[in-house]
């Protein structure tokens, strides 16, 4: 899992260079997405920030229950934990079609 996080941690700063070099934030919307009683998100969430801490980024994203976001939200069908940049997985999996169960 260490290495996933800080491939998707590369593929951050590649956005925010890209977002940067277009006039735009250095600060990439990120959005790590989880619910309650997920298993993997202690461990995610604190991998994902020692990435960020060894690439020299401030821990700048917002953390969303799925399970709280709307019935038509396709963000509730990811599985969790889940990090997005700007509505895109980092790891590249497809939006999810839209669906009030959350995923097994």
């Amino acid at each position: 899992m260490r290495r996933g996080v800080l491939c998707g941690c590369v593929l951050l700063m590649a956005c925010g260079a890209r977002a940067a070099a277009a006039g735009g934030p250095l600060i990439p919307e990120l959005v790590f997405l989880t619910r309650q009683g997920c298993v993997q998100t202690d461990t995610m969430r604190t991998r994902f920030d020692e990435a960020l801490t060894l690439l020299g980024r401030l821990k700048d994203y917002t953390v969303i229950d799925a399970d709280t976001l709307p019935e038509n939200d396709p963000r509730r069908g990811y599985g969790t934990p889940t990090l997005l940049y700007k509505n895109v997985d980092l790891f590249g999996m497809p939006e999810p079609p839209v669906t009030k169960d959350a995923p097994t």
